[in-house]
């Protein structure tokens, strides 16, 4: 009986190759896409104006002749109350940087000069005329005392003659208090210049409406130490800046 002789080894058949996915890339690719997508989808929603409040904003700063803060008197039921306001207070028709000139205002400043002459010549009154109209400027240390916003006793005359050539016009009139730059206590009842000039404002004010001068011609208007007639480096300037104006508003039907 024939021997077998020894088996061959069988060979070993190579495994398959495995093809690596050349588009694993793509996955990563598109994800980052996605993302940058996102993003900038979030970046422009946040950075969108509002049209219509940024064209409401651009008319306000057209039209306004200043731009100041302040806190105005509103009329309400038991009178004049103060309420801060950052808005900017525009002007009526005819009081920007080119109002148109009334015919009364040249007639009505003569009279205002004369019928003031003698708290002109004091000091306590001066009377000036601008872009919005026509301004009596009283000295706050003549009408107030200091830190106060009680009228003097003294004061009423001068502004029964004050109140006698404002009923003359139907102009609206505004009432402005100013202040100088001068730290206050911190017990100081008013606790700010601006809260100070408001309150002499609605003094003033309320004497011209007690003096028969119609209240809905009237507004008061508090600006602190916003707008200095002259600097506040001197006593004389200081002294300056402390005043209530009174503006009567002019323009071309007025």
């Amino acid at each position: 009986m024939a021997q077998k002789g020894p088996s061959k080894p069988h060979k070993k058949m190579p495994e398959p190759e495995e093809h690596e996915n050349a588009e694993r890339y793509m996955l990563t690719y598109s994800d980052m896409i996605t993302l940058l997508m996102t993003l900038f989808v979030v970046l422009y929603a946040q950075s969108k104006v509002d049209t219509v409040k940024f064209n409401a904003l651009a008319e306000s700063l057209s039209a306004a002749f200043s731009s100041v803060s302040g806190v105005q008197a509103m009329e309400g039921e038991g009178g004049h109350s103060l309420s801060p306001t950052d808005a900017i207070l525009t002007p009526g028709p005819g009081k920007g940087l080119s109002p148109k000139v009334s015919s009364k205002k040249d007639p009505f400043l003569e009279k205002a000069r004369s019928t003031l002459s003698t708290s002109i010549r004091t000091g306590s009154i001066s009377v000036s005329t601008e872009a919005r109209g026509i301004v009596l400027a009283l000295a706050g240390d003549t009408f107030f005392k200091v830190g106060s916003a009680t009228l003097e006793e003294g004061s009423i005359d001068t502004l029964s003659k004050v109140a006698e050539l404002l009923r003359s016009l139907p102009n609206p009139i505004a009432v402005e208090g100013h202040s100088d730059n001068s730290l206050m206590a911190r017990d100081d009842p008013f606790g700010s210049n601006l809260m100070l000039s408001a309150a002499r404002a609605v003094s003033v004010a309320e004497a011209l409406e007690l003096l028969d001068l119609p209240k809905e011609r009237v507004s008061a208007t508090g600006f602190g130490d916003a707008k200095p007639a002259r600097p506040n480096d001197t006593p004389e300037g200081r002294a300056a800046n402390r005043r209530v104006e009174i503006l009567i508003r002019f323009d071309a039907d007025s």
